[in-house]
């Protein structure tokens, strides 16, 4: 009877042991996943203040255009400045006309003025018109594509010449009337940000309306936001007080 009791009483005291090692597993599993949470939603909410910056920065260059007498229209969800073919080219041609080029100079000093804003520029005097922004990013823009796109009639092999050469044309306008644009604007890694493509009419505007031609025939900038670095991360965490 003894040795049984001595028995039950080592098998209570193990089990004992094992839930008690159970459960401090549990408890740093719980603390590692908080720990975890925690950093992805600091890095998420550094997404959203590098969106937001660009989101601002989008509508300041559209209501600048819009006071000039530039017809645009922007989509903060895609990040997107688009231009309608209407104001830049005649049907079927690259080369912009005289209405298009007076236009892309006019979207070229805009861009000048508030690019500066979300990236690395080389001369940061072109910063201070950034300051009454507040923006929440002020270097996160790593690219902006001038995109050029076409409706779906004619060749394919046509649609893709026309759309490069008419991104290729704008960016040669907006570089001549603001040569800082080629290369005194930069992501964080030192690299141009303007850049050209040409999408024929593989991205219609309007993916439910394919056929919307004169809405297909177009010009878009697309501002592509870098991901969000430890620095960045670092930075939200002082500014929340963590």
């Amino acid at each position: 009877m003894e040795t049984q009791h001595l028995d039950e009483s080592h098998d209570e005291s193990y089990f004992a042991s094992f839930t008690d090692m159970l459960v401090g597993i549990i408890f740093i599993f719980i603390i590692l996943l908080m720990i975890v949470a925690n950093d992805f939603k600091t890095a998420a909410d550094s997404v959203t203040k590098l969106n937001e910056s660009r989101d601002k920065i989008l509508k300041e260059i559209k209501n600048s255009l819009d006071d000039l007498g530039v017809q645009v229209a922007i989509d903060t969800e895609q990040g997107v400045l688009r231009l309608p073919e209407s104001i830049l080219f005649g049907v079927n041609e690259f080369e912009l006309n005289n209405n298009g080029e007076e236009n892309i100079k006019k979207l070229a000093g805009v861009l000048a003025k508030y690019l500066p804003c979300i990236s690395v520029s080389n001369d940061e005097s072109k910063k201070q018109s950034c300051e009454s922004l507040n923006l929440a990013s002020k270097d996160g823009l790593d690219a902006v594509f001038i995109e050029g796109h076409t409706d779906s009639t004619g060749s394919s092999e046509h649609n893709w010449l026309l759309s490069a050469q008419r991104a290729i044309s704008v960016f040669k306008q907006i570089t001549l009337a603001e040569p800082f644009l080629n290369e005194g604007i930069k992501n964080t890694i030192g690299v141009p940000v303007l850049n050209v493509s040409g999408y024929q009419a593989r991205r219609p505007a309007d993916p439910s309306q394919p056929n919307n031609h004169a809405l297909n025939r177009r010009i878009e900038l697309r501002f592509i936001m870098r991901s969000p670095t430890p620095k960045d991360v670092e930075r939200l965490k002082n500014a929340i007080g963590k």
